[in-house]
């Protein structure tokens, strides 16, 4: 059977999976929306760790920690093979924390961008108390331009605000128009196609002698002048690199002028920061690009190449320690906001492109050894 025939198996399998239907995604992904994800804190319980792990486990998958790294894994394929293959998904979402307590003044652990000189959103404070993240004092986050930055306050309604508290934007998500609309899709839409993925990906034949992690890495969110990528660089002190390489999963920007939006389809790139990131080998460019054909002919609409700006994420240390093979994701319009926008059809567009893009990787690449220097 050509390898055509089984990728095109493999994503009608995936439209036929009831995991993967605009209903099951929405509520999968509304579940991680409501757990907190502050930065170096997801595997706390009361986090966001306590919900991948729990979808995971519904999904047939086994979701554990890695060593001491503060990440989650999915191991898939033959346990005594070397690692083949790394997809990475962060976990983290923009987190602030006490800068003047009198003042309620805070510092951003992430990159602002919210929009205009004046914003304000639905916010919460968390805590570690009694063995547990939980959330202290709920009220607004106030965003005010000052010089080239942002004053940025916390306004409390209930409870108060500590030294020590890590705030973060807080909002019930919400779907109109085939939208949805809330806070922290980015990144919570990469970790459930991360664990859609292991699961379509599960029983497919290319696997049986390879060895597949998808990683769940906390800290991604870092400022601008700051280092992206804190728990990715600790994900690959602790793996050994991965034959072939890895796929970072992450929200790609708007772009107008390249009609790269919300409704296009999933998107996939090949360089981070214009430049100032990763970039991925030709090779497996021109394999994005003759796959996209083919599944947008089995599947129209399903894939978007991506040749426009895509921010940097865990791609940037990752690519010191193994060779990126792609970027992918989908369109959220409005990063960092409490109206961070996502069409629900990229969504599942993406959920059958990552599996087909893996599939491609596993049964097309040679795997290069590992030069030993002694």
């Amino acid at each position: 059977m050509l390898l055509d025939d089984r990728i095109i198996q493999l994503l009608a399998q995936i439209s036929a999976d009831p995991v993967a239907t605009t209903d099951a995604i929405n509520a999968n992904l509304s579940r991680l929306l409501a757990a907190p994800a502050p930065a170096n804190s997801c595997l706390l319980p009361g986090a966001v760790g306590d919900v991948i792990r729990d979808l995971a486990a519904e999904l047939g998958l086994t979701c554990a920690p890695i060593g001491s790294t503060g990440n989650l894994g999915i191991q898939l394929g033959d346990p005594a093979a070397p690692l083949d293959l790394l997809i990475s998904a962060h976990m983290d979402r923009p987190c602030f924390r006490v800068l003047n307590l009198p003042e309620a003044t805070l510092y951003p652990l992430c990159a602002i961008r919210v929009p205009g000189a004046n914003y304000t959103c639905e916010a919460i404070a968390l805590r570690y108390i009694d063995d547990r993240v939980r959330v202290n004092a709920r009220g607004k986050l106030h965003f005010v331009e000052d010089s080239d930055s942002h004053r940025i306050s916390f306004e409390a309604a209930s409870g108060d605000l500590h030294w020590g508290d890590t705030v973060m934007m807080r909002c019930a998500p919400k779907i109109s128009d085939g939208a949805i609309i809330g806070t922290g899709l980015d990144n919570a839409i990469g970790i459930l196609l991360a664990l859609l993925s292991a699961h379509a990906i599960k029983q497919y034949a290319a696997i049986a002698e390879r060895k597949l992690i998808f990683a769940f890495t906390d800290q991604e969110e870092g400022p601008p002048v700051g280092l992206f990528g804190q728990g990715a660089a600790r994900l690959s002190h602790a793996l050994p690199p991965p034959r072939l390489g890895f796929i970072n999963i992450d929200g790609h920007n708007v772009d107008e002028k390249t009609d790269h939006r919300p409704g296009v389809g999933a998107s996939h790139a090949f360089v981070s920061g214009a430049g100032r990131g990763s970039v991925v080998p030709l090779n497996y460019q021109a394999l994005a690009q003759s796959l996209a054909e083919m599944v947008n002919q089995a599947r129209p609409n399903t894939i978007r190449l991506n040749h426009s700006y895509v921010s940097r994420s865990d791609d940037m240390l990752l690519a010191a320690w193994s060779r990126p093979l792609g970027l992918t994701g989908v369109i959220v319009a409005n990063a960092h906001t409490t109206e961070e926008t996502a069409a629900i059809t990229d969504i599942v567009s993406a959920a059958h492109w990552i599996p087909a893009f893996i599939s491609a990787i596993l049964e097309s690449a040679t795997p290069v050894s590992p030069i030993r220097v002694f």
